[in-house]
């Protein structure tokens, strides 16, 4: 097997910044638990999320808090309706534990 890696070292460059970017945005969102989580969180999140549960509910926080809170694809409005039901419980007491977060 000859396998020749095409990637440039900017290529890799720009992949590393990615991931990088992404991790600390999902590491904030989850430590501070914002309302309105950066769109680059959202980005990640979208995986997760159920169409007909926060599809809905993206859109009505679209809506409210502009496109700038909530970018105009479907992907970014079911994250952000998923994020608007899983923070409550994140930030609920139940979710410490020995008094710090889980």
């Amino acid at each position: 097997m000859n396998y020749i890696n095409s990637l440039s070292l900017d290529d890799l460059r720009r992949e590393l910044a990615w991931e990088i970017d992404l991790r600390h945005a999902l590491i904030k969102t989850f430590r501070d638990l914002p309302e309105n989580p950066e769109p680059l969180a959202l980005r990640a999140l979208c995986e997760l999320a159920s169409w007909d549960r926060d599809h809905e509910l993206g859109k009505k926080i679209q809506r409210e808090h502009g496109l700038a809170a909530v970018p105009p694809k479907s992907e970014y409005e079911d994250a952000a309706g998923l994020w608007a039901r899983i923070r409550p419980v994140l930030a609920s007491p139940a979710a410490l534990w020995n008094g710090k977060p889980l």
